[in-house]
Formats: structure tokens, C-alpha cells, sequence
């Protein structure tokens, strides 16, 4: 392990992890990770080196993120070593924010990354910069209203999925959109499904909230489309973080030009592990 551990560098952590076993999903905890992998503490059975597993893990004061992994290490009965693969654009940029919050550097390719997503004031006024939120919690909807406002997008909120529906059958021009999972009418992951199979709407990436604490629920949202799933209660720096990750992922139509992507600070790193305010 510590030639593993050498190679990568990786830096200390106590994150959540879900993934999955040759029993099904298994709870864990992920104790290192570097840009190249990461360290799982848990016991891995009827795998080999080189098999590929899937896994979510929960970033602090963020999202779950669904990741995938060659398995290159087992260290019985500590756990098993991973090297990421299939990484996006997006799934990296997410992990440099975690090493840099750790006391790591992600090196120089990452920040070069960052740099490059800097768009000039001229491109931003040429692209939708518009974020449709539906929530049937007044408070909540008006509190992620706000929080996107403040990254400089026009908010469309709407109190439950009907008006959603209704809105996304008038106009398909969204950078993103937002849905709480339990609303009446019609639920976040009907939503979701209804979007991926339309031509029209496909395009939009969709990040969930939710307070169900079921895995399962997390599972549903992102295999029905979901690009990032927020658990309520959330913060602010979640919100911003949930909506850089989806405008990153947004597919633009036709010949529209690529949606400008806000990307955090070095100095934005730390309010990543601000306290929560409920």
C-alpha cells in the first residue's frame, strides 16, 4: 500500500462512500485520494486487480458523486486501492476543489483547467443563463432562488412539477434546472424521466434535492438522468457548487455556443467546509 500511496500522493480523508459489492451496495468510508485514485476502507470480495467498480462518494459540504474505478490494490483486511477512470471535465475539476481543501496540491494541469474556463464578459452575454427551480417549500424554493441569483442567472421558480412540466413545455432554454425530489403532482424523478426522453429537453442537466435518506432514492434519480444529487439540509456553497457541476454538463442545441462554466476560486475552496446553516 504505501508504494500506492507513494505514487498517487494522496492526502487524508473521511468521506462517505456507497458502492458496489458482490452483495450489493455497500457503505464504506474512503480514507485517501489523490487526482490519479483513492483508498476505500472496506473489505472488497469477488473482485480481481483490474476490475472496474462504480461508486458515490459524498464530497464535504457537496453533492454525491457517482465515480468509477479500476481496482489496483488490495490491502486484506484494510481495504482496496482504486484508479479513477472515465473522469469528466466536471469530475475533475470536483476532485482538484477536494484535494486543494485538504492541504494538497492537484497539480499544475488542474490549475491550468481552471484558468481556461474563464470566459469573457462577451461570451456570457451570448449564451441562456437562465435556471429553472421547483420546489413546493416556500422557503426553500425562495433560499435556492437567491443563492443561484447570486451567480449571475435568471431564476424560473415554480412551486411544485406540474408547473415545472408547464414551463418546460413553453420554453426549453435552461442552463440547468433544480427540482426537489417530493412535490406534488408530479415528483423530481418523473421530471427527469419525462426530460431524457424529450428531444427538446434532453439537453438540460438536472440536479436533485431531497431529504429522503434512502440510498435507493439516490440511486433512482441518478439513473433516471440526474447529474448531481444534493441532500437537504444544505448550504449555500452546496447550492453553487450543485449548479457549477450541472451548467459543466449541459449539452448545448444546435449551434449554440457552450454554456459558460463558473468555477471555484483557490479561495473559494475552504467555504467548502464551512460550517452548515440549516
Amino acid at each position: 500500500m504505501s508504494e500506492l500511496k507513494k505514487k498517487i500522493s494522496p492526502v487524508s480523508v473521511s468521506l462517505d462512500v456507497v458502492w458496489e459489492g458482490s452483495s450489493g451496495k455497500q457503505d464504506a468510508r474512503m480514507s485517501e485520494i489523490s487526482m490519479d485514485g483513492c483508498f476505500i476502507d472496506s473489505r472488497v470480495q469477488g473482485r480481481a486487480l483490474g476490475d472496474s467498480v462504480d461508486f458515490k462518494v459524498h464530497i464535504p459540504s457537496g453533492p454525491w458523486v457517482s465515480l468509477k474505478g479500476e481496482l489496483v490494490l488490495e490491502d486484506y483486511p484494510m481495504g482496496f486501492g482504486l484508479r479513477f477512470k472515465g473522469l469528466t471535465d466536471s469530475d475533475r475539476r470536483l476532485l482538484g476543489q477536494v484535494v486543494a481543501a485538504h492541504g494538497s496540491d492537484p497539480g499544475e494541469e488542474w490549475w491550468a483547467d481552471v484558468e481556461s474556463q474563464v470566459v469573457t464578459p462577451v461570451l456570457i452575454s451570448e449564451v441562456p443563463r437562465r435556471v429553472l427551480v421547483a420546489d413546493d417549500d416556500p422557503l426553500t424554493l425562495r433560499m435556492v432562488t437567491a443563492i443561484v441569483e447570486t451567480q449571475g442567472y435568471d431564476v424560473v421558480a415554480v412551486k411544485d412539477g406540474r408547473e415545472a412540466l408547464e414551463m418546460l413545455h413553453q420554453d426549453s432554454q435552461f442552463s440547468a434546472a433544480i427540482f426537489d425530489m417530493m412535490m406534488p403532482h408530479m415528483q423530481g424523478l418523473d421530471l427527469i424521466l419525462y426530460m431524457k426522453g424529450d428531444e427538446q429537453l434532453c439537453h438540460i442537466p438536472v440536479g436533485m434535492m431531497t431529504a429522503e435518506q434512502d440510498p435507493k432514492i439516490w440511486d433512482n434519480s441518478l439513473a433516471a438522468g440526474a447529474s448531481v444529487f444534493l441532500p437537504k439540509p444544505f448550504t449555500p456553497p452546496q447550492v453553487k457548487m450543485m449548479l457549477r457541476m450541472l451548467v459543466s454538463k449541459a449539452i448545448p442545441l444546435t449551434n449554440h455556443l457552450a454554456q459558460a462554466v463558473p468555477v471555484l476560486r483557490t479561495g473559494d475552496v475552504t467555504t467548502l467546509l464551512s460550517k452548515n446553516v440549516h
